[in-house]
């Protein structure tokens, strides 16, 4: 693709995304565009990495916190547990470009680079445990059957991950924007974050909790979500 032809995607998605909101997907996604589950709808997760790596299970930990939120709003829509996908490379170099073009508008364009390189898992929903520890974890939102969401985790063993508890809300926080949810500016909240001054490491706790979401964000989900 010519320099053009990518300057007229990124530009096209730009006003896509600026019509429906900043970081947000669609207004609804429809049950016919996820899989289908036991009980309903489902998002099929792919968690990209080594089987040992200690972030899974805080991944696992997050789903099913939002299995349960789900539930509470009324929502069929589910996570599985999530498969690891070992068999799979890192693209290390498109999760980088996109870390560091969050959330500004022009992330569209690498978000779907990314997307483009993870193109070979059938699924609704990337989990890519990153080793780099350049990277700023990140989410992107579910936005259709060819739009995946993804979630980007840094490794553990970098600050601010090692904080007790910030590991666990971050990766709920990001989760939270493959749902659709967006930054807002309350630190007591879960997904408070740039350009408001608060941080991972205000999730830092002596007891292990996750931080409650708005209600905004409850609306949201129930309106975008089956």
């Amino acid at each position: 693709m010519g320099f053009l032809s990518r300057l007229a995607v990124c530009l096209s998605a730009i006003v896509a995304l600026y019509a429906c909101g900043v970081g947000v997907g669609p207004l609804s996604v429809s049950a016919a565009e996820l899989a289908r589950g036991p009980v309903g709808p489902l998002l099929r997760v792919a968690i990209i990495g080594t089987p040992d790596d200690p972030r899974i299970p805080v991944v696992r930990e997050a789903l099913g916190f939002w299995n349960g939120e789900l539930s509470r709003l009324g929502r069929s829509v589910r996570f599985d547990s999530g498969t690891v996908i070992a068999n799979v490379p890192l693209p290390e170099d498109a999760l980088g470009a996109a870390s560091r073009a969050q959330p500004r508008p022009w992330s569209v364009y690498f978000n779907a680079r990314l997307r483009s390189s993870l193109g070979g898992v059938d699924d609704e929903a990337d989990v890519a445990l990153s080793a780099s520890p350049d990277i700023i974890s990140f989410g992107v939102p579910f936005e259709g059957r060819d739009r995946h969401g993804i979630v980007a985790l840094r490794p553990m063993n970098r600050w601010p991950l090692t904080l007790p508890n910030v590991a666990r809300n971050v990766t709920v926080h990001e989760l939270g924007h493959l749902l659709g949810l967006q930054h807002n500016a309350d630190a007591r909240t879960l997904m408070c974050g740039r350009p408001a001054p608060c941080r991972p490491a205000a999730f830092t706790s002596g007891v292990p909790r996750i931080f409650p979401l708005t209600p905004n964000d409850q609306a949201g989900l129930r309106q975008r979500w089956p």
